[in-house]
């Protein structure tokens, strides 16, 4: 009901009360009229109130700013991932201050307050490539329990901890692979030193003996020369 219209309305009941008390109905037709005793008028007058009352509270819910009127709660708009690439922005490389200063940030705000968000922001700080402290084994381990655990990630989230997953998880297998070629070469070096090293006994071993058996010769040249002298007769 227009709030115009409800004195209007509350003037035209009180104009049609009588002096005596009594409320006169307009008649259906010329010969019917009605005359209510104060009980009945009180009870109607009561009926109108609360009718009009109910009308303000329709009209006030129905108008936005009302004082008194019901707000209903907002749900919170999801968290995006514009606060992860910043995190990835300031672990880049070129500045070691600056990465150190980011990834304690990151810790400490995931140790103080261990939402799902902080620990996955320094799960990602500390598994980005290209900082000395950059630990992919943790980070992938971090992430695995905070997915496999309750969390209140928001779809974008949980595809974004995912991605950095499968990340981690490729960095550490080339990891391990480079690992393993670095400890086969290292053993093939390794080889190739202890048999260079036995081939060289093997010829300092040989050279030893050639000079022994050259010597050996050489003093038996010396001893026949020596036969041969004693055996020549002298002024021949």
């Amino acid at each position: 009901m227009d709030s115009h219209a409800r004195p209007f309305l509350i003037r035209t009941i009180i104009s049609r009360l009588h002096p005596a008390g009594t409320f006169k109905i307009p008649p259906l037709c010329p010969d019917m009229t009605f005359i209510l005793q104060p009980t009945v008028r009180k009870a109607l007058l009561a009926v109108c109130a609360i009718a009009l009352t109910a009308c303000t509270g329709l009209q006030a819910d129905n108008k936005p700013g009302v004082p008194g009127q019901t707000a209903t709660a907002s749900a919170p708009k999801p968290a995006g991932t514009a606060s992860y690439f910043e995190v990835l922005d300031l672990m880049a490389p070129g500045d070691a201050v600056r990465q150190s200063t980011e990834l304690a940030s990151t810790l400490t705000q995931a140790q103080q307050n261990p939402t799902s968000s902080n620990r996955l922001r320094y799960a990602i700080a500390l598994g980005a490539a290209g900082h000395v402290s950059s630990n992919p084994v943790e980070a992938r381990r971090l992430i695995t329990e905070l997915l496999a655990g309750e969390h209140d990630l928001t779809p974008q989230e949980v595809s974004l901890a995912n991605a950095f997953l499968r990340e981690f998880d490729a960095r550490v297998a080339l990891y391990a692979d480079l690992a393993r070629q670095r400890e086969e070469s290292e053993r093939q070096l390794k080889s190739i030193e202890a048999d260079g090293d036995r081939r060289y006994g093997a010829l300092n071993a040989e050279t030893q003996r050639l000079k022994k058996a050259l010597a050996e010769a050489e003093r038996k040249l010396e001893a026949v020369a020596e036969m041969e002298r004693t055996l020549t007769p002298e002024g021949q």
